[in-house]
């Protein structure tokens, strides 16, 4: 695994700057990255098998070209398979599948399998929690973001151990612990994988208007 460069973690970091913001980088030691990895595998399945927190990614799925067009959001999915199974009825997106499923199962293989391909996490960490300080958290995550993609790198989010149902609260507990950000006082307002990653199409986007007319 190729770990990213000193001067892409300083361009990402600087770009990250905000007030009552802190960001961070795994440093590539083997302990390190297994606690994260860790935390995140555990996430993962605990969303993949508690039954409403799936159905509610089900319910943001866009499945094929017409539904990818049409709403321009959620979770783009546009394998054949998947397609066709979907097409001719026999995938239910109202009704999670058992947590013994084939198919969680291969869901959280291959995630632990990406897992231990990733080089770096990065962080941000906030002082408080306000509606101000989100918003300036997720500004500071674009730039970030973009930061990286300038430096031939790309971010997963890792939105799961973040959550705050109760299922979570262990793997909650542990990332916020891990990073040093004791709550109520402080929140880990992302958490992501950080390294190469394959070149992926842009995402769909509704456009100015369409949000407008949602609000």
């Amino acid at each position: 695994m190729q770990q990213p460069s000193a001067g892409a973690l300083r361009a990402i970091a600087a770009a990250a700057q905000g007030e009552g913001l802190r960001a961070g980088f795994t440093g590539g030691g083997a302990e390190e990255l297994a606690r994260h990895r860790a935390i995140a595998s555990a996430a993962w399945r605990i969303e993949l098998v508690t039954p409403r927190t799936l159905l509610e990614s089900y319910r943001w799925l866009r499945i094929g070209p017409a539904e990818i067009s049409r709403h321009r959001d959620g979770i783009s999915i546009n394998q054949p398979l998947l397609r066709a199974v979907d097409a001719i009825g026999l995938f239910d997106r109202t009704r999670a599948p058992g947590p013994d499923d084939s198919v969680l199962r291969r869901q959280i293989t291959d995630f632990d399998a990406k897992l231990l391909a990733t080089p770096a996490f990065f962080w941000l960490v906030s002082a408080g929690n306000g509606r101000r300080m989100q918003v300036q958290a997720g500004r500071a995550y674009v730039r970030a973001q973009l930061a990286a993609t300038a430096h031939g790198l790309s971010m997963h989010p890792l939105s799961q151990a973040l959550q705050e149902y109760p299922e979570q609260a262990g793997p909650y507990a542990e990332i916020h612990a891990l990073l040093q950000a004791p709550r109520p006082s402080h929140t880990v307002q992302m958490w992501a994988r950080l390294g190469p990653g394959p070149a992926i199409e842009p995402a769909p986007r509704r456009g100015l208007r369409a949000h407008l007319l949602a609000a």
